[in-house]
């Protein structure tokens, strides 16, 4: 290998490492699954646990994903990465790879692989998974929120910032390592708006229907503004429904089906379509 390749390699290198540096910047929390899809329990081999404690020692906040959320993780989801490990391991060597995903289910930063020859699975793979994250140590990861705020434009979602004089008014796209989803294309708002007509139809005939299931109130959503309405997003977290306005206060038409979604008594009350039959349901939402 000549010179000029050589300093060419170590420049990409040191350039990847300061861009996934500053994308993991922009990002607070850390949400850990209680359970990894290639094991059949949770915390098995406390790998969870483990991974838990290695990005707290990192300096992210971290928390299990059947915890309560702090409120600033709850109104603003954005803040947060869930780790996923995926397991390559054959039969003579643990491997495992840590994927940072964020809000919008797009992969932040894929690891190295870390291996192990440990024959028990419990050393066997807490070795691995330390092994994979010393490629995100080498990052020494800093939050800083102004990253998070350019962060949580580019996902509309609303961030109250201390002592922000200044509004973002352009968002800096995070870099991503191994992007897993293409993102999600905009809105065309042409195509989504809705006639006056076809609304008072829409709602009139859910209102009159009396055929119905009714479903109890499902997990907590959060409402996330964008130009047509609101996105609703659970805990994960992923968009459950997008939500179009309506002429009505307090009403909105789902996008990608017929019903709608009314606020009754305190409570917002989707009514929608399924194969046929009216479905009414109570939603938690969080605005």
């Amino acid at each position: 290998m000549n010179l000029k390749k050589l300093f060419f390699l170590l420049f990409i290198s040191i350039y990847g490492t300061a861009l996934a540096q500053q994308s993991l910047n922009a990002y607070k929390y850390v949400i850990v699954p209680k359970k990894y899809e290639f094991l059949k329990l949770e915390d098995k081999y406390q790998l969870n646990s483990l991974t838990k404690f290695l990005f707290k020692k990192e300096g992210f906040e971290t928390l299990f994903d059947n915890e309560v959320k702090p409120k600033e993780l709850a109104n603003n989801p954005c803040l947060g990465l869930v780790p996923k490990v995926k397991n390559n391991s054959n039969m003579f060597t643990t491997k495992l790879v840590i994927e940072l995903v964020n809000c919008k289910n797009e992969t932040v930063l894929v690891s190295d692989e870390g291996k192990s020859k440990q024959k028990e699975y419990k050393k066997g793979y807490q070795e691995a998974l330390r092994g994979a994250f010393e490629s995100i140590t080498r990052l020494n990861y800093k939050y800083n929120p102004s990253e998070a705020l350019a962060v949580a434009v580019a996902g509309n979602v609303p961030v109250k910032e201390e002592n922000t004089i200044e509004t973002v008014k352009t968002a800096t796209p995070v870099t991503v390592v191994k992007p897993v989803e293409e993102r999600q294309k905009p809105v065309d708002v042409a195509k989504e708006e809705i006639s006056e007509t076809e609304e008072k139809s829409t709602i009139e005939e859910i209102q009159n229907t009396n055929t119905h299931t009714t479903e109890t109130p499902s997990n907590l959503l959060y409402a996330q503004a964008n130009a047509l309405g609101f996105q609703l997003v659970d805990s994960t977290p992923k968009v459950v429904y997008v939500l179009l306005k309506s002429s009505r206060k307090n009403t909105y038409f789902f996008k990608n089906k017929k019903g709608i979604v009314y606020q009754k008594n305190n409570q917002w009350i989707a009514e929608y379509y399924d194969h046929g039959k009216l479905v009414k349901k109570v939603l938690a939402i969080k605005f």
